[in-house]
């Protein structure tokens, strides 16, 4: 076995054994993302309960689906009593009528009654008709709010920046403020070896994350089995671009209890202009140009392909692509930045 290679193998050990060392940083970096991600999700299943008065419109399938959502716990579905189909927009008083085409589905929702929404889209997937090919409204024309669609991009997202801010740039800041670094300067140790030697734990740790995900996603017909292959492609790049700019963050600052004061801050930030919260077209045009900077905008955008594909605004290419793009100029500024301690000669 080469000396590089041992090198490397014993700085993987000494780093994993680092990171769980330190009862906060395992927390953040093991512990809080899935607890964050199991509170969005908990928050999700508890809004989608209740009971739900639903019209289904005339159709050659009307009848068919009737009887399918009249099988769901708290569905109450009945064939629409008016002489004409709905016009749009038009409730009568139900909380969401739904009209069934062919493998066509539309469905108008009360705003406030979201909860009916993931007992609508799996009825609906029994009965045949493919998800992308179901269209979800509110009176007004918007696209209804999904509780638990939006719970799995936000937690994914959060436990992606806590793995890489808080379980990857607060311990080298730590490394550093306690000197540990300058003594590693000292070594034959290359900035490159030790930066490498990182990586395996944490993208095991994202690997376990991105599989619970999944998980969760195929159990809830989200996104079908043979998808999942790509939703992991794209969160492997997203979490590549943020360890980058974790690295990059960490490249000369010294004092952890900042920084991590500075991120705590910088999260929501980044969620809410990354078209999280609210859809981009929603923003302003000067707040949508700082949004279409950012590129956990493009993150966001490429988990929408499979996890909500009518939120989506670029080609999936696009987004990889920024992915790519965006790892590589925070890794390479970085890997130009990083140094042992701020005193080191440039």
């Amino acid at each position: 076995m080469s000396v590089t290679s041992s090198v490397m193998r014993e700085m993987v050990k000494t780093n994993a054994r680092e990171l769980f060392r330190d009862g906060k940083t395992a927390f953040f970096t093991v512990l809080f993302p899935l607890l964050f991600l199991a509170m969005f999700l908990g928050l999700g299943v508890l809004t989608a309960g209740g009971s739900y008065q639903i019209a289904v419109a005339p159709s050659p399938e009307q009848g068919a689906v009737v009887e399918r959502l009249g099988q769901v716990e708290g569905f109450h579905a009945e064939a629409w009593k008016g002489r004409e189909g709905p016009s749009a927009g038009d409730l009568a008083g139900y909380d969401a009528v739904v009209r069934v085409v062919g493998q066509e589905a539309t469905a108008v929702i009360e705003p406030s009654r979201f909860g009916v929404l993931n007992g609508l889209r799996s009825a609906l997937a029994d009965s045949g008709v493919d998800e992308a090919r179901m269209d979800f409204r509110t009176p007004d024309g918007g696209a209804p709010f999904d509780p638990l669609k939006a719970a799995l991009p936000t937690g994914l997202l959060m436990s992606l920046m806590s793995t890489a801010f808080f379980g990857t740039a607060t311990p080298l800041i730590a490394l550093r403020t306690r000197g540990t670094l300058r003594l590693l300067g000292t070594t034959p140790l290359s900035r490159l070896t030790f930066v490498v030697a990182q990586a395996p734990v944490r993208l095991g740790l994202v690997v376990v994350q991105l599989v619970a995900l999944g998980v969760v996603a195929v159990a809830m017909d989200f996104v079908p089995l043979a998808d999942t292959l790509r939703l992991m492609g794209t969160g492997l790049l997203g979490a590549l671009m943020l360890f980058a700019f974790g690295y990059l963050i960490a490249a000369r600052m010294r004092n952890a209890e900042v920084v991590n004061g500075l991120l705590g801050i910088l999260m929501p930030v980044l969620l809410f202009f990354s078209g999280l919260f609210l859809p981009l077209s929603m923003l302003p045009s000067a707040l949508t140009t700082v949004s279409e900077l950012l590129p956990t905008t493009y993150l966001v955008d490429a988990l929408n392909h499979d996890l909500n594909e009518a939120a989506a605004v670029h080609s999936l290419t696009v987004d990889w692509l920024i992915l790519v793009a965006a790892t590589a100029v925070f890794g390479g500024l970085a890997a130009r930045l990083f140094r042992w301690d701020q005193g080191e000669a440039r």
